[in-house]
């Protein structure tokens, strides 16, 4: 099986090139990050990613679950708009899936859901974070959860007691089951930040083990991670070189073993 982690971004026009790129990768399962989800007919193009690539792949992955952190028509900075989204849009996380999704929950750790998007203090106190935790069923009794993460930001990539909370509550959700887990996403943090360390006592870090050079295209940097609890057969691991984001995809290609 096979599993896609992309955080598709925001900020670029570029959901057909996002759809072309991952139905070349033929994945099982995609987790997004920065997916857009218009609840108005008139939100621009470039704010409909979540919709327009759940639409393309519903019969490939019929099963999705978006986990949203806001719903807003534009971007404020100190109460001027900065971004104007057209209409009503939600941004979140995003899980497609060939299997069943038979649960799925957007968690959030800081914050809270918001109606409106305003940026005026984002450097110093980010916006609302989840994670959207979701279980998939197959037709052999097994299961997999797949906790998909957009990790809180901060300037210097090494985290802070925000993102010490963060990795303590991805933590817990691993403790309240024994399902064999994947944690994907973009989490903002280098590899040698505490908060990451703090993760690795727990799951196999993929990005270090196959010594990943960097996860963005313009920059030198590994802030995209994926993470394994052992009873993930790894079978492999790449990311792949694209301009089409901010961020580079990551590729899994694993087994279930043994349930715990």
């Amino acid at each position: 099986m096979r599993l896609v982690s992309f955080n598709i971004s925001i900020k670029t026009d570029n959901t057909s090139e996002v759809i072309g790129l991952l139905s070349n990768l033929n994945p099982d399962f995609i987790a997004l990050q920065e997916s857009m989800m218009p609840h108005e007919k008139n939100v621009f193009t470039k704010f409909r990613s979540g919709e327009d690539i759940s639409g393309y792949f519903s019969n490939q992955m019929p099963f999705s679950f978006f986990a949203p952190l806001y719903i807003a028509n534009c971007v404020t900075n100190n109460g001027i708009i900065v971004e104007n989204f057209g209409g009503k849009v939600e941004q979140g996380t995003q899980v497609l899936s060939k299997h069943k999704i038979c649960s799925a929950k957007n968690k959030f750790y800081y914050g809270d859901y918001k109606t409106e998007y305003d940026a005026t203090h984002f450097k110093e106190k980010d916006w609302a974070r989840s994670i959207l935790s979701a279980i998939i069923s197959f037709p052999n009794n097994k299961k997999i959860k797949i906790i998909d993460v957009h990790g809180i930001w901060n300037l210097i990539r090494m985290g802070d007691n925000r993102t010490v909370a963060q990795s303590e509550f991805i933590i817990a959700e691993l403790s309240k089951d024994k399902i064999p887990t994947i944690v994907a996403g973009d989490f903002n943090l280098l590899p040698e930040s505490p908060s990451i360390k703090m993760l690795e006592q727990y799951l196999t870090n993929l990005s270090v083990k196959y010594k990943l050079k960097t996860t963005r295209p313009t920059k030198n940097m590994v802030v995209d991670y994926i993470f394994v609890t052992d009873d993930i057969k790894v079978k492999n691991f790449m990311v792949v070189d694209t301009d089409v984001s901010d961020h580079l995809p990551l590729v899994l290609d694993f087994d279930i073993g043994m349930q715990r």
